[in-house]
């Protein structure tokens, strides 16, 4: 008597599935990763602004150093305007919000909200 053994494995289907699954999230990485790039590169503008300032209460000379390191790392998604400077206590705290909406397909978008900032 033959036992009939039981198959194991990926079907077709199943593997166009998986396959589908995979190459999504690939595409959605893809698609992220320069905003995200983009943040820590705003962040580190930000400190490094702070940490070179003579007086760091002083918004607009904060504005002007944020806005050298914006250009010079090829930011676009904020300009040095748009860094706001308060002071609280002996710290002076920059920081920036903005969104990026990143278009997927069709008539999908994903919308990045992002907020930076740093304390001297």
């Amino acid at each position: 008597m033959h036992l009939a053994r039981r198959q194991r494995g990926l079907t077709l289907f199943g593997f166009i599935f998986v396959a589908a699954v995979v190459v999504a999230i690939v595409m959605l990485v893809l698609r992220v990763t320069p905003a995200v790039i983009e943040y820590y590169a705003v962040q580190r503008a930000l400190s490094e602004a702070l940490a070179e300032a003579k007086d760091p209460t002083v918004t607009l000379d904060i504005q002007k150093a944020v806005q050298k390191r914006i250009d010079a790392g090829y930011i676009e998604s904020i300009t040095g305007k748009d860094v706001e400077v308060r002071r609280e206590g002996n710290n002076a705290t920059a920081s920036v919000a903005w969104t990026r909406t990143l278009h997927l397909v069709a008539n999908a978008s994903l919308l990045l909200e992002f907020e930076a900032s740093a304390t001297r």
